[in-house]
């Protein structure tokens, strides 16, 4: 049998055990990334967004950008002379939806890192270029859906008319206008984005009530940190 003594130098070594693995779960897994190097830490920041599942604040949505799947791919970093900011460029497949919209991509994603808090993060987030386009596209969706013309023009690229047509101005006619997104297909290009957009308009017109399925593809441009519509809106 154990002495009471006994008994209380056994639990001390115990906790003392745990509080050594405790801190070897925190700092062994820096010490071994700072010995890999920043271009490891931050292609393993990619690699556990795709087992983690990503959720993206898209500006002026009422939903975040929410995957069901997530793969970077081909990925290549390229760090600053000062060791203190890197991009890593990778192919990037996407699946997920914006609240009731599906939102799919491939194509060439761009994602700044900096090292801060002891660790390399997204300056921004994991996804700016598709984060960039879905924020176009959802600003594009609620300028369609009021019929705002000023809205729709500052969307557009340089020399690019604002909305006009026969399709426009039965737009600006529908009443209890709703235009949804049901999907957005995106592939993404270096300086380019095109998207195939499943659409629904419903509403009335004076002579009939409205409900309208189609198919449209978009082309946009990066200029500067965001997409405009090339050649045009509609």
């Amino acid at each position: 049998m154990r002495s009471t003594e006994q008994w209380s130098r056994l639990g001390g070594l115990v906790i003392a055990g745990l509080a050594v693995a405790a801190a070897c779960a925190v700092l062994v897994p820096r010490l071994l990334g700072f010995a890999a190097g920043p271009e490891a830490e931050v292609i393993t920041a990619l690699k556990e967004a795709e087992s983690h599942g990503v959720s993206l604040e898209v500006p002026g949505a009422v939903a975040p950008l929410v995957s069901r799947t997530v793969r970077f791919a081909r990925i290549t970093v390229v760090v600053a002379p000062d060791g203190r900011s890197a991009e890593a460029m990778a192919t990037l497949d996407f699946e997920g939806t914006l609240g009731a919209t599906r939102v799919g991509t491939a194509g060439v994603e761009r994602v700044p890192f900096v090292y801060r808090d002891g660790g390399w993060r997204p300056r921004t987030t994991i996804a700016p270029r598709l984060v960039a386009v879905v924020t176009a596209l959802e600003a594009r969706r609620r300028g369609v859906e009021a019929a705002d013309a000023e809205v729709l023009s500052r969307l557009a690229g340089p020399g690019i008319p604002g909305p006009g047509g026969a399709e426009w101005d039965s737009l600006k006619s529908t009443r209890g206008r709703v235009y949804r997104a049901e999907a957005w297909y995106i592939r993404l290009e270096r300086e380019d984005a095109v998207v195939t957009e499943h659409w629904r308009l419903q509403g009335s017109l004076p002579s009939r009530p409205v409900d309208t399925r189609g198919q449209r593809a978009l082309s946009l441009t990066l200029h500067g940190d965001e997409f405009l519509f090339s050649p045009g809106l509609m």
